[in-house]
């Protein structure tokens, strides 16, 4: 990357600063709340109904993304990139701070989970916003034959945001007696989460837009982008792509967000082998991330995600089901952990292939609009997967239920990218909107 200018370097490395940011903040309560409940909820209540709890406090967020997406992206279609990521850095960066200062249920009662839930609700859709932006700011400053790497980059942050968390809980968990971790032990990675924001808002502030005249154009014309991306072509793109995020959402919610809840509530782990093997399993998925997004560049996203879209229909499913499995026959944690980081490097794995190619699959005009909706809009169904779990728990055992939800996820994954097309020989993502659709079906 030696050759590009100071302005792409910073767009690309803002782009993966918003990616750790982001996913730094989405999931710290799916990580660090399993262990620190019984601060927030009566000692009366069942672990099942702990870890539903948590796993609601954590799906809030989800469930506010696509509200943010849809503001935040037709604004940045309209507006520009820079001005959005902004605001939205903004606004998460305060609901992590007011979260970070919580106190719990001895002085709340049940309320400061009603509070939780509404910040976490009201930083969704911050978070909305810094998928709009910082992202395909990102990928229009990238050249061709780069796209696949920079987006493996991008996304290898959201891996390495899990590492870090892990490591302060680790770190916290070992050398902190319990009470003084649920008084405020469980209180660091949230602050970290701040000066996380802080630092992310100042470097946008020495981010270039990029195509100022193209920017000044768009603001005089006054149009909707969210209008634009319901029209014939936009929308046929759309609905392939809210298929196959919904699809990816599904399976890597099972693997990535509810297993840390479900390892620690339902199957009584040990709270620091499992904050543990989320550490190890973050480092086998950066380069999972990576190696799945150079291979896109290399053979093709389409051919790549078709690929990963059968993988995670059977192998995700049984290495999951076989966690469990020895989770419950108290086999030992080694084989326990080994099963649930295939799961959770397989499932993250093909992120940078798939947001490259949700950036490839929109023009410039509505670039923003068409990826924050369909990446964030195929986050409610899977986000609402509490709510599924505690029905499949009528028909099967709780804790295989998630087996379902990821072989569903996989289908629709598979179904998703055999309709849609190849999308990496498109030369440019900042040409018209006609020749980047004459690119699309050559």
């Amino acid at each position: 990357m030696e050759n590009l200018s100071s302005q792409a370097k910073r767009s690309i490395s803002g782009g993966v600063f918003g990616m750790f940011v982001d996913t730094f903040d989405v999931y710290l309560p799916a990580l660090v709340l399993p262990a620190a409940m019984t601060y927030f909820l009566p000692p009366s209540m069942s672990p099942a109904t702990s870890v539903t709890v948590s796993t609601l406090l954590f799906c809030v967020s989800l469930l506010g993304r696509p509200i943010g997406g849809l503001v935040f992206g037709n604004l940045s279609d309209r507006v520009g990139r820079k001005r959005v990521t902004l605001v939205s850095a903004g606004g998460f960066t305060a609901c992590t701070l007011l979260i970070s200062v919580l106190p719990g249920y001895s002085s709340w009662g049940i309320a400061v989970v009603v509070v939780f839930a509404l910040l976490r609700l009201v930083n969704g859709v911050f978070l909305g916003g810094g998928y709009a932006a910082p992202i395909p700011l990102a990928f229009e400053h990238s050249p061709r034959h780069l796209r696949g790497l920079v987006g493996g980059l991008i996304a290898a942050a959201a891996p390495a945001a899990f590492l870090v968390i892990s490591l302060i809980q680790v770190l916290a968990l070992r050398q902190l007696p319990k009470a003084d971790f649920l008084s405020w032990g469980w209180r660091l990675p949230f602050f970290l989460g701040v000066l996380l924001g802080i630092g992310y808002f100042v470097h946008y502030l020495r981010v270039g837009e990029g195509n100022e005249s193209y920017w000044a154009a768009r603001r005089a014309e006054r149009r909707q982008p969210v209008r634009e991306l319901f029209t014939r072509g936009n929308a046929k793109a759309l609905l392939q792509v809210f298929l196959l995020t919904s699809g990816y959402w599904f399976a890597a919610q099972m693997a990535v967000s509810l297993l840390p809840s479900l390892l620690t509530g339902e199957l009584h782990q040990s709270a620091t082998n499992v904050a543990l093997l989320t550490l190890v399993g973050s480092v086998f998925t950066i380069f999972s991330v990576i190696g799945f997004a150079v291979l896109g560049q290399r053979i093709g996203r389409r051919k790549v995600l078709l690929g990963v879209g059968v993988a995670i229909t059977v192998v995700t499913a049984l290495t999951f089901a076989l966690m469990v499995h020895f989770a419950e026959a108290r086999t030992g944690f080694l084989a326990v952990a080994v099963m649930g980081i295939i799961a959770n490097a397989l499932t993250s794995g093909p992120l940078g292939a798939l947001i490259t190619y949700l950036n490839e699959r929109f023009p410039l005009s509505v670039r923003s609009t068409g990826y924050s909706v369909g990446y964030t809009f195929g986050l409610i169904l899977p986000g609402l997967y509490s709510v599924w779990l505690l029905g499949l728990g009528h028909l099967m055992p709780y804790a295989y239920g998630p087996v379902v939800l990821i072989v569903l996820g996989g289908v629709l994954m598979t179904f998703a990218v055999r309709s849609g097309p190849e999308t990496k020989e498109i030369d440019s993502l900042t040409t018209d909107a006609r020749v980047a659709e004459r690119e699309l079906q050559a």
